[in-house]
């Protein structure tokens, strides 16, 4: 990403992206809301690695995936069968 490690790339996309946007997230730290991802591989080791999902936190709160994961696929075969 524009030269940057992978550990630069990630503060510039989430503690200082928040801050320019004016959210309260994008750190953890008292006061923040806690939205976070769970990756299931070291994004340090690389930065394909945010990709590798397997828990989204909002605020503070799992956001079940399962389910709508299944009714985007089951949407994306349709419309492709329709074409």
């Amino acid at each position: 990403m524009m030269g940057m490690t992978p550990s630069e790339a990630i503060v510039a996309a989430t503690g200082d992206g928040a801050e320019i946007a004016h959210f309260n997230t994008g750190l953890v730290a008292s006061g923040r809301n806690a939205d976070f991802i769970v990756l299931d591989a070291n994004p340090l080791d690389g930065i394909s690695n945010t990709r590798r999902i397997d828990k989204v936190f909002l605020p503070g709160e799992e956001v079940p995936r399962a389910e709508p994961a299944a009714n985007w696929q089951a949407q994306f075969r349709q419309t492709a069968l329709a074409r």
